[in-house]
């Protein structure tokens, strides 16, 4: 692995943790240098890393134009995208406009649609740092822009989409036990997943469908709809039994079952609720990354506040 990659790489897994040190090795990189498949991820990180984490988001839109001039013509649409956030964040609305047009070409879409995902990404970057009403505002604000007509049939801009939307519906739901009593939260995390939801069974896989069935299963338990959770972890269950004949996404078929017996706990099915959190619990138990089981512990401890409240 060259230096680059190899920086581009401890960036990645370092950025929550010390996004100073993130930012180093993200100024250590050429945008010129890296591979076409790289690209993505270094966009991501500059927007992530030096916007969001560090409040610099003049630098991040240098990095950006950086990385588009390297790209040239052939800029692929998340290129142009996330040169947009960088714009639109910075407070440089020309930027942002050249960028937005630059996705609407790439991405063969009309420029409302590209402005319309240009907010809906800008959200992702602004949503953790926004107390729970603003927050909320700011998130339904960008979902209801899915509304339009040219967001119900397929472009290019479905997956990215999709993705936004998931990410949204996360940081929500991850909001505090306390936040999550306002009902604008709640409506915010329960259409963010859904609008994943929808995309997703137009545009993804089953896997993507069984993700979104999984994400609508954590907001609506986040908001306290168990009979909806139930339904939502059973439904990604259900695509699991259908498809997953090898036995590959066990670690999916894990978190769908802690979700389920979350529900059920709620909804006083409590023998049920016992098989289905053992059966979590075993697969749990096989992880063999230790990211994934603290994921899963975190995840039980949140549905122990959940239930507390």
């Amino acid at each position: 692995m060259c230096d680059q990659s190899k920086n581009l790489a401890e960036a990645d897994a370092c950025h929550d943790a010390d996004p100073a040190r993130a930012a180093a090795l993200l100024a250590g990189i050429d945008a010129a240098g890296l591979e076409a498949g790289e690209r993505p991820l270094f966009a991501f990180l500059l927007n992530h890393v030096l916007g969001e984490k560090l409040g610099d988001w003049a630098q991040a839109l240098h990095r950006q134009s950086a990385l588009l001039a390297a790209a040239g013509e052939a800029a692929p649409p998340v290129l142009w995208r996330q040169s947009a956030v960088a714009a639109t964040l910075a407070g440089e609305l020309d930027d942002a406009h050249k960028a937005v047009a630059g996705l609407a070409r790439a991405a063969d879409v009309g420029e409302p649609q590209a402005q319309e995902l240009l907010q809906l990404a800008a959200a992702g970057f602004q949503v953790p740092g926004r107390d729970a009403e603003p927050a909320a505002a700011l998130a339904m604000h960008a979902l209801l822009a899915l509304d339009a007509p040219h967001w119900h049939k397929a472009s290019a801009l479905d997956t990215p989409a999709a993705a936004a939307c998931n990410n949204l519906a996360a940081q929500l739901s991850e909001r505090s036990v306390e936040e999550l009593r306002s009902a604008a939260l709640r409506e915010a995390t329960l259409r963010a997943a859904l609008c994943s939801q929808r995309l997703w069974q137009r545009a993804g896989d089953w896997v993507n469908q069984e993700r979104a069935c999984y994400g609508v299963a954590v907001a609506t338990g986040a908001a306290g709809d168990a009979a909806a959770q139930l339904e939502a972890a059973s439904d990604g269950l259900a695509l699991l039994d259908r498809h997953d004949a090898a036995a590959e996404q066990t670690v999916d078929r894990a978190f769908l079952d802690l979700e389920r017996a979350h529900a059920l706990q709620r909804l006083g099915r409590h023998g049920e609720a016992d098989a289905a959190r053992a059966n979590a619990d075993a697969l749990a138990a096989a992880f063999e990354d230790a990211s994934l089981t603290n994921w899963y512990r975190s995840r039980v401890e949140r549905h122990r506040q959940l239930l507390a409240q």
